[in-house]
């Protein structure tokens, strides 16, 4: 098979990546949501065979570090430039509000020869981390303090709307404290039919209008899957001080399979 150069490799991704947020099914219309669960949401590993069936490989996602992942009542990548204070007034935006409605974490493959039909490995379920609630059943320290007619520019632009008073039936971001961290299992596995494989994980983001955008992403290229043989991935997922996020995928190896599995000799 002809060799791929970084460049083809790099459009290959480029385009899994764009193609990833219309995979999912569109978001319902803002409502009410059932109340926040009492733990912090866990990411469960897909459930496989003991051995991987015949004429398959076996790929082996390992992750270190503490593997949690947190995002941020505003986790936009691009945000609008901060407006002058007028004066009077008290201080612009807060850092409080709420444009970050959930999160979910996604596998995904594209196999050397296959760059038209990229796998999804995994996808988790989708983290809810805000919803829309009439503003006279969210405390006041869950909404941005706004006095009346003052208003929140419009994401993406410098712009205001129109001016408008927060009535109590005026639907407001409620942010779900509880959700927004989860934690990976130390390993997933997948089974593949042999060939070469770039891989890819990210962490998506929901946002306040329900699309969906790519916030944390890693990607290894040329991992060698072999029929009942073991493929290592190596990565770390780890939440650092200060809010840092690592995500990132730094090795492959081939292992070889064990005598009498379900893909060996």
């Amino acid at each position: 098979m002809q060799s791929r150069s970084g460049v083809g490799r790099a459009v290959i991704l480029a385009t899994l990546l764009g193609a990833l947020p219309v995979i999912r099914a569109a978001e319902p219309v803002p409502g009410a949501d059932a109340p926040p669960p009492e733990r912090p949401p866990l990411v469960q590993a897909p459930a496989v065979p003991p051995a991987p069936p015949a004429g398959r490989g076996r790929m082996s996602l390992v992750l270190d570090g503490n593997r949690r992942w947190c995002t941020f009542p505003d986790d936009r990548v691009m945000r609008p430039p901060a407006r002058p204070t007028p004066p009077g007034r008290g201080a612009g935006r807060s850092r409080d509000e709420v444009f970050t409605f959930g999160y979910q974490f996604v596998v995904a493959a594209v196999k050397r020869g296959a760059a038209a039909s990229p796998l999804m490995l995994y996808e988790s379920p989708v983290f809810r981390t805000a919803t829309w609630r009439p503003a006279s059943k969210v405390a006041p320290q869950t909404t941005p303090k706004q006095r009346s007619g003052q208003v929140l520019a419009q994401e993406g632009t410098g712009a205001l709307p129109p001016a408008r008073r927060v009535a109590p039936d005026t639907l407001v971001p409620f942010w779900m404290e509880a959700n927004r961290c989860a934690t990976l299992p130390p390993n997933m596995d997948f089974d593949l039919e042999p060939g070469t494989y770039d891989l890819y994980v990210a962490f998506d983001l929901l946002n306040r209008e329900g699309g969906w955008v790519h916030r944390s992403t890693a990607y290894i290229t040329d991992v060698p899957v072999e029929a009942g043989a073991r493929t290592r991935v190596d990565g770390r997922v780890n939440m650092a001080g200060g809010g840092q996020r690592e995500v990132e995928l730094y090795s492959a190896s081939l292992e070889p399979g064990e005598p009498g599995g379900a893909g060996g000799p």
